[in-house]
């Protein structure tokens, strides 16, 4: 068998071939990598100007659980829904039909969280459902766009779950 790459009775060398495949996968790997920190990194700059705005010190937006109390204070919603947020990301991942009850609930408080932040900065519904499935453009929108954060604003305590009589 004759190969123009190589001569009429050489065999390629599969070392050769492996460490250039293994650069190649090393720069992806590396370079998703990096992306991945950027985008994470904006995501944490866009969450504590977020914090700042609404009135909160900056740094509360990093302590992982304790953000999530702060940010249940200041969209206006009632106490409860920082349990019930905790109590369905601790159940995240413990079995099959379970798992799509928890995602589906967890998807649901997190755009009532959105849905009052999105009404505390002066946002429509939309921007509530973007700021949901894509937080990585509904953030940074808020945080260094021109949104003012308005304590004033009329949200219900129960958020879109609210009983209006």
């Amino acid at each position: 068998m004759y190969n123009s790459d190589y001569g009429m009775n050489e065999v390629p060398n599969f070392d050769t071939f492996l460490n250039g495949a293994t650069g190649v996968v090393v720069f992806v790997v590396l370079l998703l990598a990096l992306i991945c920190i950027a985008v994470g990194v904006l995501l944490i700059v866009a969450n504590c100007k977020i914090y700042k705005k609404a009135g909160e010190e900056w740094w509360k937006a990093l302590i992982p659980i304790y953000s999530s109390w702060v940010e249940t204070k200041f969209v206006g919603l009632g106490w409860w829904w920082f349990p019930i947020l905790c109590g369905l990301c601790a159940f995240t991942g413990k079995g099959d039909t379970f798992n799509y009850v928890i995602g589906w609930g967890l998807l649901l408080t997190t755009f009532n969280y959105n849905y009052n932040l999105a009404k505390k900065f002066g946002k429509t519904n939309g921007f509530a459902v973007l700021n949901t499935i894509l937080p990585i453009i509904g953030l940074p929108i808020l945080a260094f766009g021109n949104a003012q954060y308005d304590k004033n604003a009329k949200v219900d305590e129960n958020g879109i779950f609210s009983i209006k009589k």
